[in-house]
């Protein structure tokens, strides 16, 4: 799959209208993706303000029709490069850009780029380093081969100052290997998404391999391009080579609970919950919110009997992502001595990359 591929199939997505995004299938689950990385750019801001970093320059790796635009006008970002390889969706974010600058908000730079093939840096206009990077959704499709992979990671970090934050949104490849495998001849899928894992020979061997590991992710009908796995124990491998350290890796399951302290309020203003129960739920059948109607039945006499939920398959979609966040390591002092020691990608049985991922890193299966 090239990138001029990957470019021509979201430009010719058509940008859905309100009333369209409201009737969707989806409409919550979209609305939770969007609350969740909200919170995740709310995270690193308050990492970057603890160590007195001012206003914002940032990179929006893969940025689409710039749908994040808001979001840094919000966190008061300084300047933001906006970087994407298709050409239409640049174009739309620009537009965004326009109707939002009236506003006095951010100055920004778009770049039609493939990102797995050029040096980024050298469009960037103003090579002040950046604070934070973002990448949302977007960077498996570069693990179809390696030199893809280590250069879109490469144009991800490299202007990145030491400190700085690469954070993103990405599919849990543990979770959707352990869905196909679950599922039958290499597929999943319930009432709004479909995975199809290409080569089953490759599931039944237990061989899926490093990069080139080609799935198919549908949601709510939509067909999608080819997308790549992307394990993340070969991509915390790779971003450690270019002297970055994990701060933090977990599956959307384990993340909501974390961001619901700070962003409880502003989840129920971007409605990513559905009232439940009401006369027009998304999902069709009870066993779509059997875990709402347990909750309910447990809540003590004279609380208020509803709560806010997704349908079942809305939260096994949305347990396919995870989050995470990386940090540009600091120079070491005069008395230290630099970090030399890379770490070995070695195989295990079952061909999944195997590295330094914690019990807390592993995805939950239920």
């Amino acid at each position: 799959m090239s990138a001029a591929e990957v470019a021509d199939h979201y430009n010719r997505v058509k940008q859905a209208g309100i009333q369209d995004r409201k009737d969707s299938r989806i409409f919550f689950m979209r609305n939770m993706n969007n609350w969740i990385k909200s919170q995740l750019i709310d995270d690193a801001k308050r990492r970057l303000e603890e160590s007195n970093v001012g206003r914002l320059r940032v990179l929006d790796l893969a940025c689409g029709k710039g749908g994040d635009l808001r979001k840094w006008a919000i966190a008061g970002a300084k300047t933001v490069v906006m970087a994407d390889v298709a050409d239409v969706s640049i174009e739309q974010a620009k537009e965004r850009y326009s109707q939002m600058r009236q506003n006095n908000i951010f100055g920004a730079q778009f770049i039609v780029a493939d990102c797995t093939k050029d040096n980024l840096e050298e469009r960037i206009e103003n090579k002040d380093p950046f604070d934070l990077v973002s990448c949302q959704f977007a960077m498996h499709y570069s693990f179809v081969d390696e030199p893809s992979a280590r250069t879109f990671l490469k144009n991800a970090v490299g202007m990145l100052k030491p400190g700085g934050l690469f954070i993103g949104t990405l599919p849990d490849a543990d979770r959707i290997v352990w869905a196909v495998r679950n599922g039958t001849d290499g597929k999943f899928a319930n009432d709004v998404c479909k995975i199809t894992y290409e080569n089953v020979e490759e599931l039944k061997n237990g061989q899926t391999p490093l990069f080139g590991a080609k799935f198919h992710f549908s949601l709510d009908e939509q067909v999608n391009c080819p997308e790549f796995l992307a394990h993340f124990p070969l991509v915390k491998h790779l971003l450690e080579e270019l002297d970055m350290e994990l701060l933090y890796v977990k599956n959307f399951a384990e993340a909501i609970p974390d961001f619901l302290q700070p962003g409880r309020h502003l989840l129920e203003n971007m409605k990513g919950l559905e009232t439940f129960p009401n006369r027009n739920l998304s999902g069709k059948t009870d066993e779509e919110y059997l875990e709402a109607k347990s909750k309910i039945a447990s809540l003590a006499e004279g609380q208020p009997k509803y709560v806010g939920t997704l349908s079942k398959s809305e939260w096994e979609a949305i347990c396919m992502y995870l989050v995470f966040g990386f940090r540009k390591k600091l120079p070491p002092t005069t008395d230290e001595e630099p970090e030399t020691k890379k770490q070995k990608i070695e195989e295990k049985p079952d061909g999944s990359p195997e590295a330094a991922r914690t019990e807390e890193e592993k995805p939950q299966q239920s």
